[in-house]
This record gives C-alpha cells, structure tokens and sequence, in this order.
C-alpha cells in the first residue's frame, strides 16, 4: 500500500523528470539552431574572404563594406537575443520559486484539512459510542430497522404479485368471449344490455364458465392493488422511522459539537481550494514563460529570426553569386578552396536543417507530455487523493505506469483509470453507515468528507421494494415465507 501523500509524490518526481526532458531537448535544439546559425554566418565570412582576393577584378569595396555591415547587424541581434533571452531566463527562475513557494504553502494547508477531519472523524466516533450504548436510541433504531424490513418485505411481495398477474392474467386477456364479457361488466350491478343481447351473453357466459373465472381474474387484479397500497403505508411508516432516527443523530452532533468540526473542514478546505487556484493561475503564467523559451531555443524568437532574414537575404545576392562562379573559373587556388567550403557549409546547413526540424518535434511531443503529467497532477489533487486517509493498493504498479506515461506508452485518460482503480479510503474511525446512515438514504455522519464515506446499508444491499421507487425490488424475497397472494391456474 501507499498513501496518498506518497503517490503525490510519485507524480512529482514524474513532472520534475517531464520537465528535465524538455530542459534536455531545448537544450540539444539550441545548440543546433546555434550551429545553424553559426554556420550561416560561417558563410558571410568565406563570400567576405572570396571578396577580398577579388577585389580589383570583380567585387569592389562596396561590397566588402556591405558584407561588414551585414554582420555588424547581425551580431548586434544575436546581442540582444541574448539579453532578452538573459532576462527570461531570470523570470522563469523567480516564477518556479514563486510556484515552490505556492506547493509548500498548500502542503501545510492540506496537513490542516488532514487534522480538521480527523477531529470530526473522532468526534463522531465517540458520539456514535455514547449512542450505541442508549437503550432508549437503540430501541429506536431497532424500530426503524424492523419498518424497514417490513416495508422492504410487503414491497417484494407487491412485486411478486404483479409479475403474478402480468403471467397468469394472459390466459385471460387472450380469450375474446372472456374479455368481451369482462368489459362490458357481465355480472356486475352495472351491467346493461337490451334483452337480446342479455340473453346471448348469458349463453356465452356459461358456454365458457365465466361466474368463476370471472372472480378469479377479479382477485387477480385486486391482491396486486392491495398489497401495492400496503406496501406503501409500510414504506410511510419506515420513512417516518428513519426520520426519526436521524433526528437523534443530527441531536447528538449539534450535542457533541460536532457541526463546529464540520464547518472547520469546510473552511478549511475552501482555504485550499484558493491555494489551489493560485497554483493553477501560477503554473499558467510559468507554462506560458517555458513556451517563450522554447521559442528562443529553437530560434523561432524574433532576434534570431531577424537574424535569419539578414542572413538568407546576403546570401542570395546576385553580386555574391557572381563572385562565386566568377571564382570558379579562375586559376587561383586560394579561390579554389574557399569554394570548396562554401560547399561544403551548404551540405552541412542541409543536415543541420533535417536534424532540428527533428529535435523541434521531439520538443512538442516532451511539452505535451509534460503538460499531460501536470492536468494529471491537478486532477490528483482536485479530488483530494492526497488526503491522510487515502491510500492506493500497488505502489509498483503506480510507478511502473507512471514510467509507461512518460515513456509515451499509456495515455492520461488510461492512467487516470489505473489510479481510481487503485485508490481506496482506509476505514474511519467513525462509521457512516452507523444508526439513520445504514437505510440507504445517506448519511449524517462522516461530514466534509464528500463521496469518500458511502452510507452502508443494514440489509446488505436491500432495495426499498417498489413503495416510493421505479426500480426493482431488492433481496427481501431471499428471505422466505408465501406472499400470501391468490394464485390463479389461468385457464376457464
């Protein structure tokens, strides 16, 4: 087993290695965006090189000027790329402090929501002891759980009863003679008919035994409507029972002041539902300053795509090209060998294109996951898994998929099952079910603690029959004993 806390946990060190792999891709597509860029300026400097032994023959100093200028610009935007890139970096370092600061402060507030349910918890516990020890209430509760199984009984009966006539009433609705005599109230005192048509009913009526079958087909549909009505005054009276009961329950707690421990929890989780808010609203401002940097570390930031610009647009100028084919012809090999490297600066920008274009994927899918293991996180604590009592069944389980996830091998929404599946509540101190919180009906007890304390139910998952309800009827008919219905053999 691990609690809640430590699984927390688990998911931390989940981000915290999330967020290093991103650091380390950002890191590898700087350095190649740094290559790029150095090897495009690489190829000013070999067309600024070629010029120089040109000059005179081809290329002027004009040109030469104009190359110097150019990387003049450029560096001058690498230098401010970098000093904004200096001052981002210092913001994202103060916002991560600022977010520390925000987790160990709700760290501190989740410790104190911890001790404010525990107190109720142990508050309650006590009260329901001193109760279960008061004849006049346990009396009580026995009233209300005998109600219970009576108005669960008499329902199951109902039921029983009408399924018995829906089966054995079709022998009935099915023979015409029947049904015709059957609605126009052949028998009844307010039966009317001309002569004629008196006396051939009469023949059909005994052509067909209808005085009998008619009686039986009448208690068929009355037991049903009977027990229906007794079964929902058994059920008034259980409700009322209940009622009762938890009117002592609710007693005891205004008693044992257990409604001020109630609203401690409450206040103090509406205090960290707002450290929460503040970590979301902090954990927004820090993702957007990480999507900046990505920017910088792709050099897709507007320096280095000025930078870029400038570059590409020198490059493809006529007089270098020029320049270039004009040495070519020459005979010299100082012009031989700049060529040759320009050349091969070229191939190189073609390679070092390929492999970022590469490595600025694999940044988007680590961002992805990075911001997947951190929903998940907030998911986590949104539900308050991290609480005292919470605790989850395989703790290697819980860190092999958590590795899985990273590795891109499980989705969120498949983790996330994996973790509902895993979490459970260790017992209370204090019983939910105990006294008006076992009929099914919630529960007065276990205060603050939402879903995670689920009224019991003195019957082991007895429905209330059908009195008051749509459903079905639950496990009384388990229990024996004849309904006590007519039972009809269906034929006439």
């Amino acid at each position: 087993m691990m609690s809640g806390r430590q699984t927390l946990g688990e998911i931390d060190r989940a981000v915290d290695e999330a967020r290093a792999r991103v650091a380390a891709v950002e890191a590898q597509v700087e350095a190649a965006e740094q290559q790029l860029q150095a090897q495009r300026r690489g190829q000013l400097e070999d067309y600024k090189a070629l010029a120089r032994l040109r000059v005179g023959l081809l290329a002027d100093a004009a040109l030469l000027t104009h190359l110097d200028q150019s990387e003049q610009q450029v560096a001058a935007l690498l230098s401010q790329r970098e000093t904004a890139l200096t001052l981002l970096k210092e913001q994202i370092q103060f916002a991560e402090a600022a977010l520390r600061t925000l987790e160990a402060e709700r760290n501190e507030q989740a410790a104190r929501v911890d001790s404010a349910v525990q107190a109720a918890d142990a508050a309650e516990a006590r009260t329901q002891s001193r109760l279960a020890g008061d004849d006049a209430y346990m009396a009580r509760r026995e009233r209300a759980t005998e109600a219970e199984r009576k108005a669960a009984h008499a329902a199951e009966k109902a039921d029983r009863s009408e399924a018995e006539r829906e089966e054995k009433g079709v022998s009935y609705r099915e023979d015409p003679l029947f049904m015709y005599l059957w609605k126009r109230r052949y028998g009844q005192s307010d039966y009317r008919a001309w002569a004629l048509t008196r006396w051939l009913d009469g023949k059909v009526a005994r052509l067909i035994g209808y005085a009998e079958a008619g009686a039986n087909y009448a208690r068929l549909n009355e037991i049903p409507e009977r027990l229906r009505e007794h079964a929902a005054a058994l059920a008034s009276a259980a409700e009322a029972e209940v009622a009762a009961l938890k009117a002592l329950d609710e007693a005891a707690r205004v008693e044992d002041g257990i409604p001020a421990l109630d609203a401690a929890i409450i206040e103090a989780q509406a205090a960290l539902d707002a450290v929460d808010r503040r970590i979301a609203q902090a954990r927004s401002d820090l993702q957007g300053l990480e999507v900046r940097r990505a920017f910088y570390a792709a050099g897709q930031d507007e320096y280095s795509a000025k930078a870029l610009e400038l570059v590409a647009s020198e490059l493809q100028r006529d007089d270098l090209m020029e320049l270039r084919r004009e040495a070519l012809t020459t005979p010299f090999p100082e012009d031989d060998l700049i060529v040759a490297r320009l050349l091969e600066r070229e191939d190189e920008r073609r390679r070092h294109d390929g492999a970022l274009e590469t490595l600025r994927e694999s940044l988007v899918q680590a961002r992805q996951r990075l911001d997947e293991v951190e929903t998940l996180r907030t998911d986590f604590k949104r539900n308050r898994y991290d609480r005292a009592d919470s605790q989850f069944g395989d703790a290697a389980m819980i860190a092999m998929m958590l590795g899985q996830f990273l590795n891109g091998a499980l989705d969120r929404r498949n983790l996330w099952r994996v973790m509902q599946e895993q979490q459970r509540y260790r017992p209370e101190r204090s019983d939910p079910g105990f006294g008006s919180g076992a009929f099914g009906r919630g529960t007065v007890w276990g205060g603050g603690l939402g879903d995670a304390r689920r009224p019991g139910d003195i019957f082991g998952g007895l429905g209330r029959g059908s009195a008051g309800r749509t459903g079905g009827s639950g496990g009384a008919g388990k229990r024996g004993g004849s309904s006590g219905g007519f039972r009809t053999g269906g034929g006439f």
